[in-house]
């Protein structure tokens, strides 16, 4: 079964999704936090909250430090770490310094995502330094023509045991064709995971059932008034 995310740092929205499905976690990143702009008044205080409450329902939250030098990021993750619980999972773009922190975090136990993968050789390496799932970020690399579903093949194909994190998606076909190519999670922001619950095809084929039975019965509940 393939396990799905949600794509937000807005706890509003976090809650709505999980009272409607369920959800294996959340993921976050640091433009995602800058948008959010939430309540709470600091990043690190939005992520407590929500840290607490995917946690509570058996969820997992992905963070990622905004340094970019090996230190800085050693610096972000060891921070978010203490403040968060050591059950967070780190997200670490796959450079040079991201690959060096993901071979140090790993070594201290900690669980990693690299991100912004756009390469079989990105997710090889950065299994190879000890990260634990690997996310390629499909559209992404579509838009620099890069074939986003090869990649996912070839890194599963010679990963078939590791956790592949597909993101980044424009569209749900996106989203469906990095599950075919072997994608086995998805994170998705809220928009695009309900989109085909939004189509004019879906709106009218409701409609549609509503009218037979209104014009049937005169009345437009099954429950009696």
């Amino acid at each position: 079964m393939i396990r799905l995310f949600l794509d937000s740092a807005d706890i509003d929205e976090i809650r709505n999704v999980y009272s409607l499905i369920t959800l294996d976690g959340v993921t976050t990143n640091p433009s995602i936090l800058a948008e959010s702009r939430n309540k709470y008044g600091s990043p690190i205080l939005a992520l407590k909250v929500i840290s607490k409450f995917v946690t509570s329902h058996g969820g997992t939250l992905h963070v990622q430090p905004v340094g970019t030098s090996y230190q800085a990021i050693l610096d972000d993750a060891h921070y978010l770490l203490e403040e968060l619980g050591e059950e967070t999972w780190i997200k670490i773009p796959v450079t040079e310094d991201g690959l060096a922190a993901i071979s140090t975090l790993s070594g201290e136990g900690v669980h990693i995502t690299a991100a912004s993968v756009f390469s079989f050789s990105q997710g090889m390496l950065a299994y190879k330094a000890g990260a634990e799932c690997v996310s390629v970020y499909c559209n992404r690399a579509q838009e620099h023509q890069i074939d986003y579903e090869e990649v996912i093949r070839s890194i599963k194909n010679a990963f078939a045991d590791k956790m592949l994190l597909a993101a980044s998606f424009k569209n749900a076909i996106q989203a469906e064709k990095a599950t075919l190519s072997g994608a086995d999670s998805l994170t998705l922001k809220s928009n695009v995971l309900f989109s085909d619950l939004r189509t004019d095809l879906m709106r009218k084929t409701v409609e549609d059932f509503k009218a037979s039975w209104t014009e049937a019965f005169g009345k437009d509940r099954i429950k009696p008034e």
